[in-house]
């Protein structure tokens, strides 16, 4: 409590005293020794009793202590009173109120403002700990959010110049063989860019973007193998092309395809790519690998950073599952679309 509460409880407790017979100077006299016993207890209890043994869960010696100070409070306050009617009010108790000399009243006057100045410190303590935590927490969380940002842009940084190095490795590989559809396949991926560089800089895109980047994509790697890979997509969003989705999802799991994709010299190697839209996102694409790939790791940087990015952007609302069975890769993602 602070000395101008206490002001006012010295001037409340005056009057109080006082009313019986208009005797205030007599009252001041005494408030002026019972004020300063209670705020030293209370200071006490506030400043020692309660951070060095409350708190810490010394209970025996608290409550110990504590009984200790009410009776040696109450041995002054009745000493002070002794005190007074001998040397101030000269061995009379004419115009006295008869509640100052009641030790009864005496002792639960002075237990009731020591009680009273020890609940308003401690709800004071309490809120400014409440406040401190709530402040505290808000930190906390623009903490883990500009981490979350910043990993998200770490890993979407990484997925830019994975893809435009397949891409160019593509595009290289055609122009050795002087093929007729390098321009085109130089066309898709200056879209690709386009939309790398500038389509996806926000958190979400529409998803009709994202099925352009996979089909300008497959373009390119189908011009690249030509008759070796046999393509049969199926990317529809109908009416849920406008909703939205994180960019640059879909795109590591199609590269992944492309680059472990068994192709053999007699047959053309197929890769399946199906997506709809009905209540969650659905993204399923297979492709066939060697028989002794299936033990091995599956995906590498391109399938991990998308693991990464898929726990801090649907967390709890995705499912990302690998398949590797009788040659075949196969990937289902599933989304709750924001």
């Amino acid at each position: 409590m602070s000395l101008l509460t206490w002001f006012m409880a010295f001037v409340f407790i005056s009057v109080f005293f006082g009313l019986h017979n208009q005797d205030y100077y007599n009252a001041f006299i005494f408030c002026l020794c019972f004020v300063p016993l209670a705020y030293l207890s209370t200071r006490f209890v506030n400043d020692f009793l309660i951070p060095k043994y409350l708190l810490t869960k010394r209970y025996f010696r608290f409550w110990l202590y504590l009984f200790y100070l009410l009776c040696l409070s109450l041995s002054i306050e009745t000493l002070i009173i002794a005190g007074l009617y001998v040397l101030v009010w000269n061995y009379s108790l004419e115009g006295i109120d008869p509640a100052t000399l009641d030790v009864r009243f005496s002792l639960v006057g002075l237990y009731f403002v020591i009680l009273v100045g020890v609940a308003y410190r401690q709800l004071q303590r309490s809120l400014k700990e409440q406040r401190l935590r709530e402040q505290q927490d808000k930190v906390k969380v623009e903490t883990d959010l500009r981490l979350k940002e910043a990993e998200l842009s770490l890993l979407k940084a990484q997925v830019n110049p994975h893809f435009l190095f397949n891409s160019l490795n593509s595009i290289y590989g055609l122009s050795l063989e002087k093929s007729e559809e390098t321009p085109q396949m130089i066309m898709h991926l200056s879209e690709i860019l386009d939309y790398t560089l500038y389509g996806c800089g926000t958190d979400f895109v529409p998803i009709n973007k994202e099925i352009e980047l996979i089909e300008n994509y497959s373009a390119i790697q189908k011009g690249r193998f030509g008759k070796g890979i046999r393509l049969d997509i199926n990317l529809e969003a109908g009416r849920h092309a406008s909703d939205m989705i994180a960019p640059l999802l879909l795109l590591p799991l199609v590269e992944n395809a492309f680059k472990h994709t068994d192709r053999k010299d007699d047959v053309a190697s197929k890769i399946t790519m199906n997506l709809h839209l009905e209540d969650d996102f659905y993204f399923n694409i297979k492709n066939p690998i060697q028989l002794d790939r299936t033990s091995k790791g599956n995906g590498g940087i391109g399938l991990e950073n998308l693991r990464k990015r898929l726990e801090l952007i649907y967390p709890e609302r995705h499912q990302l599952t690998i398949k590797q069975d009788d040659g075949c890769f196969d990937v289902e993602l599933r989304l709750k679309l924001i």
